[in-house]
């Protein structure tokens, strides 16, 4: 078997069944990819095949693959590596080495020494394995399999010395490693049992540990045992239904709702899953807890750096709701009655802004809500803040990042879709960095993406402040002459044509310039 073979050999054991390569992996590699039944799609560039992979485990699925050769050109796509890497996406990127037995010869894409990829790729990533024989591809995949996977997911890099693909040897059988999951310590489950049990107001804050545990049905079973109104993080939508009577809305301190900051003002106990307490969710960090905090994470890496918790709960989201689950149905037998529900609805009105002419980001959420959608993928900027108020009924019916350090959520979502009903939501920064990615799905991906178009004329500013607001920097240039002759994006400037544009029915891609008015104001971020 060659080295070839043996990769794809492999990755169909992992079961890893979709991949994601750039343009240079060789056609002996496709076809053996091929025969083992590992689906590619290519994408126009390195980076592109990253934002690809890493959109792909965003929307819900175990883990992303990219195909990166030569392993130099990974460099490219080194801001989308960083952001997954906060964000806890599971990837796992395998790149080439050039040769293991004469580096330094100055090939093409080859850098000084054979460790300077690994090396820059360092901060960025969970683990870096090189390959250098065939008998190790085996060994070394499984093991960045299970690491990408366990306990906290995040992008793994391997890198395969090219000179294998001509040689030839037998590689080991995958040893069925199991992926890991930090089990809980069971006293502090029983603690927390019993603080929940006593306490008057208890809350509960969901975050995006829930969604990457599967524990939404914890959450849930939990908060109507106890009747426990539920607030999410803005990656957190989806780990209860907006719809359910305790959902009471997003986010925390200043940017909270209505609903979610009346809850935690007088929360007695607040159970915060499976979250960092991020400067995007928490207004800046502009939130404060008069009761008991109780902070579950998969690690201890985020406990304590923005919140001291009077319990610590180090452990997997789901495992963890579920000891306490547990403990909570040996002391309460019948489900618990405080009148949330009552309370909530009191709680749950539309988001409303002040009367406008032209178009405002609110109007976006407000098409959105009229014409329906599926999922949603969204990059949070200042023309789409508003957005995080849209009700998500699903697990991953909504995807975003809450790092901000690339627009690449939107587009690489939408052009993976075969679904109309898919809709992305981004910048003109987003449309014109990932230009090549959009011009390449236009004619095959199906759906909407919105283009919430400033002309560049604001920013995210969190230079005046902790607390993310919209940065103003001079006239707008839209480009929509660019916009339209490249995506033949349909340009809309009122709510009414911005509705239309969404209900259009069509067989690919349709691209909405939503062009804002000069000066507008979000009902979320402070001007």
């Amino acid at each position: 078997m060659t080295g070839d073979e043996a990769l794809a050999y492999v990755l169909h054991e992992l079961k890893i069944s979709k991949t994601f390569v750039s343009p240079e992996v060789p056609d002996f590699l496709r076809e053996k990819l091929k025969g083992n039944h590992v689906e590619m799609a290519e994408a126009p560039s390195p980076r592109d095949a990253v934002i690809l992979a890493d959109s792909y485990a965003r929307s819900g699925n175990d883990l992303g693959l990219a195909l990166v050769f030569p392993g130099a050109r990974i460099l490219e796509a080194i801001d989308v590596i960083a952001q997954a890497y906060s964000d806890s996406v599971p990837l796992l990127i395998i790149g080439t080495l050039r040769s293991y037995r004469d580096t330094g010869r100055a090939r093409l894409n080859e850098l000084r020494t054979q460790d300077d990829v690994m090396a820059s790729l360092a901060p960025f990533v969970k683990t870096r394995e090189r390959v250098v024989t065939i008998e190790e591809i085996t060994e070394v995949l499984e093991k960045a399999w299970k690491e990408a996977l366990s306990n906290r997911p995040r992008p793994v890099y391997v890198e395969i010395a090219e000179d294998l693909f001509r040689l030839k040897a037998y590689p080991l059988a995958t040893a069925g490693q199991k992926v890991e999951k930090r089990t809980p310590d069971k006293a502090t489950a029983a603690k927390v049992a019993e603080l929940l049990v006593n306490s008057s107001n208890p809350v509960i804050v969901a975050g995006y540990g829930v969604l990457a545990s599967q524990a939404w049905d914890s959450v849930k079973e939990l908060a109507e045992l106890l009747d426990i109104p539920v607030v999410t993080t803005i990656r957190g939508k989806g780990s209860i239904p907006a719809s359910h009577p305790l959902f009471a809305g997003e986010g925390l301190g200043l940017f909270a709702s209505e609903g979610a900051s009346h809850f935690l003002d007088k929360a007695d106990v607040v159970l915060a899953v499976g979250t960092r307490f991020t400067q995007a969710s928490t207004g800046g960090w502009s939130f404060k807890f008069k009761g008991y905090v109780v902070h579950n994470n998969i690690d201890g890496e985020d406990v304590g750096k923005v919140i001291v918790p009077q319990v610590p709960a180090i452990a997997d989201a789901n495992l963890f709701l579920r000891e306490v689950i547990a403990n909570v149905k040996q002391k309460v037998k019948e489900p618990i009655d405080r009148g949330t529900k009552s309370e909530v609805f009191a709680y749950r009105k539309p988001p409303s802004s002040e009367s406008h002419s032209g178009l405002w980001p609110i109007d976006v959420l407000y098409a959105l809500n009229k014409t329906g959608y599926e999922k949603v993928y969204v990059d949070l900027s200042s023309t789409t803040f508003d957005l995080i108020r849209l009700p998500i009924e699903k697990p991953f019916q909504w995807v975003t990042s809450e790092t901000v350090l690339t627009p690449s959520v939107a587009v690489g979502g939408v052009v993976l879709s075969r679904n109309p009903n898919v809709v992305g939501v981004t910048t003109l920064e987003g449309a014109l960095r990932n230009f090549g990615l959009l011009r390449s799905f236009m004619n095959v991906a199906k759906g909407k993406l919105i283009i919430a178009n400033d002309g560049g004329s604001t920013y995210l500013d969190t230079f005046r402040s902790d607390v993310p607001s919209i940065g103003r920097k001079g006239k707008p240039n839209y480009m929509g002459e660019v916009l339209e002759g490249s995506f033949k994006a349909i340009t809309v400037e009122t709510y009414g044509e911005l509705v239309s544009a969404l209900s259009e029915t069509s067989d690919s891609l349709v691209v909405i310039n939503a062009k804002l008015a000069e000066g507008f104001k979000s009902t979320v971020l402070p001007s």
